[in-house]
């Protein structure tokens, strides 16, 4: 199997290293890749905590001379080059510029020194074995493109969360499908799968709450405000013509979501809420493709204020944002 790590900088990066450093006494629990057994260990402070995801090296995954994207339209649909063997299966991309498959995420513990004490899975199907109950609830994010999988620590410090999509290993193209509630008709992948936010608690118990934000494309980010019992999440929205619809920018960039302790199953996830937006004619520069302006990549927490960053657009902004003061959200502003 072949592996990735988040490589996601900007201001989350050094968030995460800094207040995983000081997370407190993190049970968790995880399975074999097999399911034949589970380890229980401790996220001991002053360790690292760091995101990874593994391919399933599988040369079934995909099938040379298969249409893609999955259960496209004719207008839009191209010959598969590669079968499912890393790294081959990726020059799919060359014909396929939506081309990415699920994969498995691990968060692993590592000391200062490099040495690695343990892995946490997360639960990748809804037949995932885990001790504690999973209730099918599932996350997976895309090999081996996109930004996915920044960390963040709660700001009391109880969970751990980041952004992923409610889909299987092995799946072709989530990356850039819809939303289930946010449908682009140009977009040229037909599938919707819900994204979603994962925390994990200090009993290695996760809970994800689902959105129809980032249609199109993926959230990367999210830190849950547990003053306010919100979530604020980025990422970036839109995979079909431009203009884009209106329901697609609406869930691009920085929004807010209400924490789910439900099973996923049972969630009904509304219209993305966006906490605020950005243009680069602000600037002074021209006007952008739209969904650019709103392409962010990482968000931090700093005296209340809440700071998201951006580089990404032809007009070449890279920038970074304050939003309203958090303390506005405790009166329920957004």
């Amino acid at each position: 199997m072949t592996e990735r790590r988040s490589n996601s900088g900007n201001l989350n990066r050094l968030a995460i290293k800094l207040g995983a450093i000081f997370m407190l006494g993190l049970v968790a629990a995880t399975a074999r890749a097999d399911g034949s057994a589970f380890d229980l260990f401790l996220f001991f402070p002053g360790n690292l905590v760091v995101s990874r995801s593994v391919y399933d090296n599988n040369p079934n995954n995909v099938t040379v001379g298969e249409s893609l994207p999955p259960n496209c339209t004719s207008a839009n649909c191209v010959d598969a080059t590669s079968n499912g063997t890393y790294p081959q299966v990726f020059n799919n991309a060359l014909v396929d510029g939506s081309f990415g498959i699920t994969s498995k995420i691990f968060l692993d513990q590592i000391t200062p020194f490099g040495f690695p004490l343990g892995s946490l899975e997360v639960p990748d199907s809804p037949q995932f074995a885990f001790p504690f109950g999973n209730n099918g609830n599932h996350l997976v994010t895309s090999f081996s493109s996109k930004s996915e999988l920044a960390l963040n620590l709660s700001t009391d410090r109880r969970y751990l969360t980041f952004m992923g999509y409610v889909a299987t290993p092995d799946t072709v193209d989530v990356s850039n499908a819809n939303t289930p509630g946010v449908i682009d008709p140009t977009n040229p992948v037909p599938g919707a799968y819900y994204r979603a936010a994962a925390q994990v608690d200090p009993f290695g118990q996760f809970h994800f709450t689902e959105t129809n934000a980032y249609s199109g494309d993926n959230g990367r980010a999210a830190i849950l405000n547990d003053d306010a019992n919100l979530i604020y999440a980025a990422g970036n929205a839109g995979n079909g013509s431009n203009p884009e619809p209106a329901g697609v920018i609406l869930g691009a960039g920085a929004q807010i979501l209400t924490p789910e302790f439900s099973s996923e199953i049972s969630q009904r996830p509304a219209l993305p809420t966006p906490v605020s937006s950005f243009n680069v004619t602000q600037l002074g520069d021209k006007q952008d493709k739209i969904g650019k302006d709103d392409n962010f990549r990482g968000l931090a927490i700093f005296n209340n204020v809440l700071y998201y960053t951006k580089g990404s657009g032809s007009n070449g902004a890279n920038t970074v944002h304050g939003s309203t003061p958090l303390k506005c959200c405790r009166r329920a502003c957004t």
